[in-house]
């Protein structure tokens, strides 16, 4: 196997906050037989409108800007969604199609959904889409056939990978780089990530933001961006449904992971806003140098 070239990249001086958000709705889960079936999304009630809209709302009193990957399912059957992140502002990018695990599909498949995906979000949004996030961090490391993939359709950015085992590799970096193989080259910019009981814990999702104090995600994220590297979060639109379906039939782990803390998360959020301005992807990726 050739491996790729990988240059870790920085921002001159203190890094930017970046918030990115996932839009999937609520029955949107990896690892479930049933949920994950797309024959049966169209059986369930849809919510992702009006928490998504809120959420845009939210971002608008604070003069926030962020990357929004959409998968092409939500692009297909709510195209006003996409058109108003646009219209706002907001870095419209792709979460993928039908939110399968890229390891999970052959490089034909990852092919195919790509270019639905991305046929169906640029016809909502009128706008070029250069940036990729899979579906639960699953390019899992920078030998990954999709990047090139990805690279050869013109996208310039990826965000779907984590030093956190066992959704990535620990030896991943875990800020920006540059990866280079076979003429292509592609920037990665994995998550807000910190360490505790030995190893590499993710802090920069929705999940980890509801599980850990504060003021351990400020100590985290102070200490990323003082060393120029940028502090990316993600959240879903669901994880702000107050009325959030009970989807009992989850496997327990899964429960915690989708619903520990969601009464918390609204009012935590506006707090972590109110703090420092956020920015996309886009904003940032002029900023990095080797």
């Amino acid at each position: 196997m050739t491996f790729p070239r990988i240059t870790p990249l920085r921002t001159p001086g203190r890094a930017p906050r970046v918030l990115t958000i996932d839009v999937e709705d609520w029955f949107h889960v990896c690892g479930d037989d049933y949920y994950s079936d797309p024959r049966r999304w169209g059986g369930f009630v849809s919510r992702v409108e009006k928490t998504f809209l809120a959420l845009l709302d939210r971002l608008d009193r604070g003069g926030h800007r962020a990357t929004i990957f959409f998968l092409g399912w939500i692009a297909a059957r709510h195209p006003e969604l996409v058109r108003e992140a646009a219209r706002r502002g907001h870095e419209i990018a792709l979460h993928g199609d039908l939110h399968r695990r890229v390891d999970e599909m052959t490089a034909g498949e990852f092919r195919d959904d790509l270019a639905s995906a991305r046929e169906r979000v640029e016809e909502a949004s009128d706008k070029p889409v250069r940036a990729y996030r899979a579906a639960e961090w699953s390019i899992r490391h920078p030998g990954e056939p999709a990047l090139s993939v990805l690279a050869a359709e013109g996208f310039l950015c990826d965000a779907s990978m984590t030093a956190v085992p066992p959704l990535g590799r620990a030896e991943n970096l875990r800020g920006p780089h540059r990866i280079e193989l076979d003429g292509w080259s592609l920037i990665e910019i994995p998550p807000l990530t910190g360490r505790g009981f030995g190893r590499t814990l993710p802090m920069g999702g929705g999940w980890p933001f509801r599980m850990f104090s504060a003021e351990r995600l400020r100590r985290d994220e102070d200490r990323f961006r003082d060393a120029g590297l940028p502090a990316v979060f993600t959240f879903h639109p669901w994880e702000f449904d107050r009325d959030h379906p009970p989807m009992e039939s989850l496997d327990p782990r899964l429960r915690l992971v989708h619903f520990y803390n969601l009464r918390g998360l609204p009012g935590r959020f506006e707090r972590w806003l109110a703090a420092d301005r956020c920015v996309a992807l886009a904003d940032v990726l002029p900023r990095l140098a080797a």
